[in-house]
């Protein structure tokens, strides 16, 4: 039976007639269906404010604030309710940058150091850098961190049923053009393999410009430009980041039912500002009594010296060294030395090796007062850089740096208003080597204290069963040192030479079977010799460093009671606290006030103070959120990132029977 004619459904009398004959639910559903499967299409176009980083060198060693931003252009479609996919067209160019500033009363026309000079120009198909197929691979990999995390969730208001729940994917995609009149969203210069990126040159990687030779910049390429792809959709970056600034992203992340972690995060940066301006005077109150150290440790250095030797004689036979010195003698001789080079090895590691003289000489110059004291100050000073660079979990923002500038070490230095009170902390938290003294006019011997007394003590051990030296000291040990340092010594003579230097004159290989024994008497004498010295510069390591790291643990909980007192107790509180530290408590509170002049004076910016018409002062600390639009050392994202692309959806693709939809990121 054939079906009724029905009118067009565009018409009010089609679509009367269709419900007449389906019902009103029919006709709903078919309505629906054709809305799902539906393809909307937006240009989105945005001039979003200007954003601020304190990414410049400002007065004192603060740090200062330049401002940075442009236009977000970008094609935003629908798909019915199966996703929404963001594309941005780069028409990826050719042009120079001014590598100079520009000089002092030169009119506002004349490039800066940074500017783009000159007319952008395509990129010819024959590069000698193969740039085109470089941008093809980048708008492919650059896009990658973005997609398969981000989803809008909506709900749809339903008439006649329960409101339908939508989740729609959004994938993100990146298309490179070349032509000069292609259309494009973007421009994006791309700079060749002879222009090397580095900001004091001019040559700054941003959103605008990509740089084959990324010179210093430690991410690889795709992070790069999945960062700078986050730029394009309109996301500030979230490094050097002023404290007022950081305040404004927390309320803005955080849930709005959630406390602000701003107080804890303040106590926090008082904090690392203390333990920064404490660095140097603590290393150089432990470096005045290392002395005394090294010497308790040399005080073992024979005991050492005999357990070398054994570890030598055995370790010098390794299959592994002996196969490194091989090689090392087959890359210096004549091929028709080859047979010769496994016996002069063998002689030269037993019967002709001097293993006493080898760990006499090494363990000397290991356990000489001098790379002593160097090696635990370097130690001491490493651990206090490693404390103040560690991560703070803040609430829905993440893994955030504090990042302490050199104004506020500059505190404590000489001449700086708290260097008194800087010196007197740092001498009770290292302690004091001991020695005769006087107490109430009557000759005493005062016993060392605090960290120097822990390490002082750390040899008066080295004597029993399974200690460090039995343990640190053995066979295995300098068998993976001497064979390191033969694969060394081969790899650094065939290295070719810097670039720009002359190429050193070829070395004249080995022809004679006496001149190969002694060229593997002196590798074997000098390699071993040094393999004992790093052996027991990591013995002297291996027991140091659990007493540095505790002993920087253990100054951190002081700073931490400290600036509880001065930060988060009442007056009616602190005498519950223990006894007062006043140098302590001096330092907490002056880099207290630093902290509140700088909030104080950029009060009221928030995220984007000179965007915003607000001054941005220079800062004593800086932070820098560690996720793909901050320190990018991971890929991580926020769903309040994107809170301008989520505005554009429902002002634009969202339909009328839809509530506003939100973002959601995995």
């Amino acid at each position: 039976m054939p079906k009724p004619a029905v009118a067009t459904t565009g018409s009010p009398t089609g679509t009367l007639q269709l419900q007449q004959l389906a019902g009103n639910r029919a006709v709903a559903s078919m309505v629906d269906q054709i809305a799902r499967t539906t393809l909307q299409r937006v240009a989105v176009k945005e001039s979003p404010p200007n954003e601020t980083l304190y990414n410049q060198p400002g007065a004192g060693g603060k740090a200062g604030a330049a401002q940075f931003g442009g236009d977000v252009s970008y094609d935003m479609a629908r798909n019915g309710d199966a996703g929404v996919t963001i594309t941005i067209r780069i028409q990826f160019m050719s042009q120079s940058r001014c590598g100079v500033p520009r000089p002092p009363g030169a009119p506002a026309t004349t490039p800066d150091i940074g500017d783009l000079i000159g007319t952008p120009a395509e990129i010819p198909t024959n590069d000698p850098d193969n740039r085109r197929a470089w941008c093809q691979n980048i708008v492919t990999e650059q896009v990658k961190p973005w997609n398969g995390k981000l989803a809008l969730l909506g709900e749809e208001v339903n008439v006649f049923s329960s409101n339908t729940t939508k989740r729609l994917p959004v994938t993100f995609t990146s298309v490179a053009v070349f032509g000069e009149r292609d259309k494009h969203d973007q421009r994006i210069i791309v700079h060749p393999m002879s222009t090397r990126a580095d900001r004091a040159t001019g040559n700054p990687i941003d959103a605008g410009n990509y740089y084959l030779n990324k010179g210093s910049y430690s991410a690889n390429d795709s992070v790069i430009a999945a960062h700078e792809y986050g730029h394009l959709l309109g996301i500030d970056d979230e490094y050097s980041q002023s404290n007022e600034m950081l305040n404004s992203l927390l309320h803005q992340a955080a849930p709005g039912n959630a406390p602000s972690a701003m107080a804890a995060m303040d106590k926090k940066t008082v904090e690392r500002m203390v333990l920064s301006s404490l660095r140097a005077p603590l290393v150089g109150a432990l470096t005045s009594t290392l002395p005394a150290v090294a010497e308790a440790f040399r005080a073992k250095r024979a005991a050492v010296k005999a357990k070398m030797a054994v570890a030598a004689r055995s370790g010098v036979v390794d299959a592994a060294v002996r196969s490194a010195l091989e090689q090392n003698l087959t890359t210096a001789s004549e091929p028709g030395l080859a047979p010769s080079i496994p016996r002069a090895v063998a002689f030269e590691t037993t019967a002709n090796f001097s293993n006493i003289t080898a760990a006499g000489e090494g363990v000397e110059a290991g356990f000489s007062s001098a790379a002593i004291v160097r090696q635990i100050a370097a130690a001491y000073d490493a651990s206090l850089g490693a404390a103040g660079r560690a991560t703070v979990a803040v609430a829905g923002v993440g893994d955030t740096s504090i990042n302490v500038q050199g104004s506020v070490p500059a505190m404590t230095a000489a001449g700086g208003a708290q260097q008194a009170n800087a010196a007197g902390a740092a001498a009770t938290a290292v302690g004091s080597a001991g020695g005769p003294g006087t107490f109430l006019g009557f000759p005493v011997l005062f016993p060392p204290s605090a960290l120097v007394a822990k390490l002082q003590a750390l040899p008066a051990t080295w004597g029993a069963a399974g200690s460090a030296v039995e343990t640190g000291v053995t066979p295995a040990a300098f068998a993976t040192k001497m064979a390191g340092l033969v694969k060394s010594s081969t790899a650094a003579a065939a290295a070719p030479a810097p670039p720009g230097a002359a190429a050193p004159a070829p070395t004249p290989k080995i022809r004679q079977s006496g001149e190969l024994y002694r060229k593997a008497y002196a590798i074997v004498s000098s390699l071993a010799r040094d393999a004992c010295t790093q052996v027991s510069s990591e013995l002297i390591a291996g027991v140091v460093q659990p007493v540095l790291t505790t002993g920087v643990s253990d100054l951190e909980s002081t700073i931490q009671a400290e600036v509880t007192k001065v930060m988060g107790t009442p007056p009616s509180g602190v005498a519950a606290l223990g006894p007062p530290n006043p140098q302590m408590t001096a330092l907490v509170a002056h880099m207290k006030a630093q902290l509140d002049a700088d909030k104080t004076a950029s009060a009221g910016g928030g995220r984007s103070p000179l965007g915003a018409g607000q001054a941005a002062p220079d800062q004593n600390v800086t932070y820098t959120v560690q996720s793909l639009m901050g320190g990018s050392k991971t890929t991580a994202i926020r769903a309040d990132q994107f809170n301008p692309m989520v505005k554009q959806f429902n002002d634009k693709l969202k339909k009328t029977w839809e509530k506003k939809f939100t973002a959601e990121v995995k």
